[in-house]
């Protein structure tokens, strides 16, 4: 996920890295309802989680299950 793209973005400031101390990690179980395929569409419209994922992904491809909950979580617990 993390390309030249997403990198060039970090560097000029449109996107953030957050260090691996200010994760909160959490397991979420695997039910269809909190697939990231469901979640996605909704969470791309929020600015501050998008600050943290790429602009464009490969066709086809979402974020991995365990990045995307983890900054959910970190950032907008309120969701989880």
């Amino acid at each position: 996920m993390c390309n030249k793209d997403f990198l060039r973005q970090i560097i000029s400031g449109e996107k953030e890295l957050m260090a691996r101390s200010e994760i909160r990690t959490v397991d979420v179980p695997a039910y269809d309802e909190l697939s990231v395929c469901n979640l996605w569409p909704i969470m791309k419209q929020n600015e501050a989680f998008m600050r943290h994922f790429p602009d464009t992904l490969p066709i086809g491809r979402l974020p991995s299950r365990e990045y995307f909950f983890n900054i959910l979580n970190t950032g907008m617990n309120e969701y989880l």
